[in-house]
């Protein structure tokens, strides 16, 4: 009874020894069948298609004026009084928060709105949200596409 026990784990742990053995690294794998002044360097084979694609992406990047991101709804109305009133809840939000940007926009049929901030990424909007929310009750995160200035420049 022990032998066969033993010839069965054995029969099970062999393949998983093997295995272990192996198994490359990154490195290896990237420097397979390489001669060595090329070693250390990916090379990429792919479809054509795909730069096509990437290019497409990156064209329709640049008619956007701007990055997709995130803001903060203060103000949305559709009533005869919206455009003065969104002027007015604008203008008191710029006294109460000076340092972040206003938006007022009209979106057919009937709505102002009053977007405020720039943010990258919803955690940034959601930080300065927790502010806002304070005055501004109604208050919402919204992503739109937002004025982002490229940091490296």
């Amino acid at each position: 009874m022990k032998p066969s026990l033993l010839v069965a784990a054995l029969i099970f742990l062999m393949p998983t020894c093997l295995k272990a053995q192996e198994s490359l690294g990154v490195a290896e794998l990237m420097n397979k069948d390489r001669p060595r002044y090329m070693a250390e360097r990916l090379v990429i084979v792919q479809d054509p298609d795909i730069d096509t694609l990437v290019n497409r992406h990156i064209i329709a990047n640049a008619s956007k004026n701007g990055v997709d991101g995130w803001r903060i709804q203060i103000y949305r109305g559709g009533h005869r009084t919206a455009n003065e009133e969104s002027n007015k809840v604008r203008a008191r939000f710029m006294e109460d928060f000076p340092d972040i940007r206003t938006y007022r926009t009209f979106d057919r049929p009937n709505w102002f709105k009053v977007k405020v901030g720039d943010f990258r990424t919803r955690e940034e909007a959601a930080m300065v949200y927790f502010d806002i929310v304070k005055k501004y009750p109604e208050a919402y995160l919204i992503r739109d596409v937002i004025a982002y200035k490229n940091p490296r420049q």
